[in-house]
């Protein structure tokens, strides 16, 4: 018995030394490509590093006050409109749809798959040229449609009080695919068995949506909205694309600040405080999401 238990220790032990050694390589990547970056940056956003100058002495926390009290309130306020009104809208469109490709006799559901998730395919930085143009003052077709029906051109980036909708009409092309792809995964896998009850019980479709679908949906619901509002709060491909963060800072988001203080002003310690920032409101945000659906 004791012989047994001795080999079983030591067995136990080798699977251990195992599991280590197939982690490791895992673990070194991790450590090079996303450790040793974030607290290098931690690390500047405490320091004045400007690029022709070369690093400076410590700042402490002197240029986390610099950038709070210069524009990040107001990117931060372009940010939270552009996440909400990108998000909701999204969500909103792809949960339809979601829902009218899961009828069960729909024709021609493979055909409409194929067209709604092609935005999937594409890559942002072609969308935002494929816009760009479509959007011209001057040569986008967007302008030679309106003025068929008697309406002036308009400058869709150019102006301050269409430039963010614009922003979000592009957006929600290119991204409503990925949450569309999503909750339709999460239709397909729901179990059906309580569907059909309320239905033999008489539940009408609004019924059956609010009172059935909905509850079973919850969890997929609540990890594509998490998954979309970092990457909405992340946004910066295409307002570097489409406005450079214009019409004046009409555009211009929390990313696109960073850019602008550590690319354009070659502010490197400012630039790292305003990324930071941005990582501790996505981690916040991720926490709290995640505790909302435990609790759920």
């Amino acid at each position: 018995m004791t012989v047994t238990t001795t080999l079983n220790h030591q067995a136990g032990k080798r699977r251990n030394w195992a599991q280590y050694v197939f982690l490791a390589p895992t673990a070194i990547v991790l450590t090079l490509v996303v450790a040793a970056p974030l607290l290098y940056s931690v690390y500047l956003s405490f320091q004045t590093y400007i690029i022709t100058y070369g690093m400076g002495d410590f700042a402490g926390f002197g240029n986390y006050q610099s950038v709070l009290a210069d524009d990040f309130g107001s990117v931060s306020w372009v940010t939270l409109k552009l996440t909400f009104l990108c998000v909701t809208i999204e969500f909103f469109v792809a949960f339809g749809l979601a829902l009218l490709l899961n009828q069960p006799h729909l024709p021609g559901r493979q055909f409409y798959l194929i067209i709604l998730l092609t935005p999937i395919l594409m890559t942002p930085v072609a969308i935002a040229l494929m816009f760009r143009l479509m959007f011209n003052p001057s040569l986008g077709i967007v302008n030679w449609l309106i003025g068929g029906l008697g309406i002036p051109p308009q400058g869709w980036f150019g102006d301050p009080h269409l430039a963010l909708g614009t922003v979000v009409f592009v957006d929600v092309w290119t991204e409503t695919s990925m949450m569309l792809l999503m909750l339709y995964a999460g239709l397909k896998s729901m179990p059906m068995e309580p569907v059909e009850a309320a239905r033999i019980d008489g539940a009408n479709r609004f019924h059956i949506l609010r009172y059935v679908v909905w509850p079973l949906m919850r969890p997929v619901i609540m990890v594509t909205l998490l998954i979309r509002m970092i990457a909405a709060l992340k946004s910066y491909d295409l307002i570097y694309m489409l406005t450079q963060g214009g019409p004046g800072k009409e555009t211009e988001t929390i990313s696109f600040y960073a850019y602008r203080l550590g690319f354009r002003f070659l502010d490197i310690g400012q630039a790292a405080a305003v990324s930071f920032i941005l990582l501790i409101v996505v981690i916040a945000l991720t926490l709290f999401l995640l505790r909302v659906m435990r609790e759920n």
